[in-house]
């Protein structure tokens, strides 16, 4: 799941100025060196030593919201990250859900005493990531997460204070980052690189409720979890499975056995996926021409 993109050499936007920390991934950038040797040295010059990456990339015409992520945490972190979904309890995506925050700067006393973010903090440390500095960034299309960590768990107030006079060049390393990823990857189309990976058992669950006919917002009332946070195991979902929509991810998951439906309160017709595709993508550009002719009278 780990995921590496190595462009070709990318056009920096002209007459931008960078911090001198971010020299690494600008001649990177323009000349095609290695992403990830860049990231690191920068990510190091910063004072941590994880980086993070994750980027939900919103609705298009064809297609509902994907999930990306890049990181140079360890695989079995990003693992064990998944498959827990510790992305319910994960206080840097819960500080998140509700607006565009400022960066939140955070270590252990960050749980306050909530049992299911404790574990999820003494998991983090276990593979390095103890204490950091999380950003948030959003376009018309995306939002975006970055994260830089450390493996210390309790910051002093000299550590935070200097975590603080680095923010300007943290958040445009991540603007940087960004622009790459946006122009590489999702501009692309390329499919998320974690697409194959198994679903998580939380995953399973939502698509199991999905498929009864349970909204997001139904789906977190009986998870007890955010509507936003069952939109994300949706996204992932959507990512993994190498679909289209929430509608189309249902259908393969039946067809492939991932969750089960009663047959005899819900008769099923199997539907090859590229059919389900083609319906999709037809009904999209039916409600597009019918709003373009609207817009004409």
């Amino acid at each position: 799941m780990l995921v590496r993109i190595e462009p070709k050499a990318v056009e920096v936007p002209p007459h931008v100025t960078f911090p001198a920390s971010l020299n690494p991934l600008v001649e990177a950038i323009k000349h095609g060196g290695s992403l990830a040797e860049a990231i690191d040295k920068v990510t190091r010059s910063l004072g941590y030593t994880t980086f993070v990456y994750g980027v939900a990339s919103g609705r298009a015409l064809k297609r509902d919201e994907r999930y990306y992520f890049w990181s140079t945490a360890p695989n079995e972190w990003v693992a064990e990250y998944d498959q827990r979904s510790f992305v319910e309890v994960d206080p840097r995506i819960t500080y998140a859900w509700t607006s565009l925050p400022p960066p939140l700067i955070w270590d252990q006393g960050i749980a306050d005493g909530t049992p299911t973010v404790d574990t999820f903090l003494e998991r983090a440390a276990h593979h390095g990531i103890g204490s950091g500095v999380a950003l948030y960034l959003h376009d018309y299309n995306t939002k975006v997460i970055v994260g830089l960590s450390q493996p210390q768990r309790r910051l002093t107030a000299r550590r935070r204070a200097q975590m603080a006079a680095h923010m300007g060049d943290a958040m445009a390393f991540a603007s940087l980052f960004h622009l790459v990823f946006m122009k590489e990857v999702i501009k692309k189309d390329m499919a998320p690189l974690h697409q194959g990976s198994p679903l998580s058992p939380r995953e399973r669950q939502c698509l199991q409720l999905a498929a009864h006919g349970m909204t997001s917002t139904d789906i977190g009332e009986k998870l007890g979890i955010t509507e936003r946070t069952a939109n994300f195991h949706f996204s992932n979902i959507i990512s993994k499975l190498g679909v289209l929509n929430r509608n189309e991810a249902i259908a393969k998951a039946v067809c492939h056995n991932l969750i089960q439906v009663d047959a005899s309160t819900t008769p099923l017709v199997a539907v090859p996926a590229s059919k389900i595709r083609e319906a999709q993508i037809k009904r999209w550009e039916a409600r597009i021409n019918a709003r373009d002719e609207a817009s004409r009278r």
